[in-house]
């Protein structure tokens, strides 16, 4: 029933929330001074199975979830670190985002998630990295370490974030591959 498949789509977020966090908080925890594992690998493949983890999710609101690959980027670096911080993007591009479309873009030295949501104003996004911050509490509850776990992952990897919003009309948040140096 609609009603089964709404349920089993909050379960299923929930879940990916949790492997999501647990696989960041397992990262973060290492020691700095212990390398990650790195290996050469397409960004294509895990982009696409950030995508398909989400795609649930996405489908339950309504949202619509566009691809785009400009470039297809192989880079020597730890795909697990990418794929949570790609996660992370998702997920809060779908919690934040009640109608409209979430895109994805790959490119030569990056790959960008774009959202129609609710956005953030200047302050908020200052403060957006911060651990535990979340700027607008009325919307579904998170644990408000999203940004934080990506920030932090790309500092380790020297993958800057980048982040742009405004409010009412969505956020736009880049990785840059500056740590690992894309070969084409």
């Amino acid at each position: 029933s609609e009603r089964s498949r709404r349920s089993l789509g909050r379960i299923q977020g929930a879940n990916a929330e949790m492997e999501s966090l647990m696989d960041a908080l397992l990262l973060l925890a290492r020691d700095e001074g212990v390398a990650l594992q790195t290996e050469d690998f397409g960004v294509r493949e895990i982009a696409e199975h950030e995508l398909e983890r989400i795609r649930p999710l996405a489908d339950a609101k309504g949202l619509v979830l566009d691809w785009q690959v400009d470039a297809e980027p192989q880079i020597h670096a730890p795909p697990r670190v990418l794929g949570v911080m790609l996660g992370n993007l998702l997920s809060n591009a779908v919690r934040f985002t009640d109608t409209g479309r979430i895109g994805v873009r790959l490119g030569a030295d990056r790959v960008e998630v774009t959202d129609t949501g609710i956005g953030m104003d200047a302050a908020a996004l200052a403060r957006a990295i911060e651990p535990f911050y979340r700027a607008n509490l009325e919307q579904p509850a998170g644990p408000g370490l999203g940004l934080s776990i990506v920030h932090r992952l790309g500092q380790r990897c020297r993958w800057p974030l980048l982040l742009e919003s405004t409010p009412g009309k969505g956020t736009h948040a880049t990785i840059v591959f500056g740590g690992g140096i894309p070969q084409n």
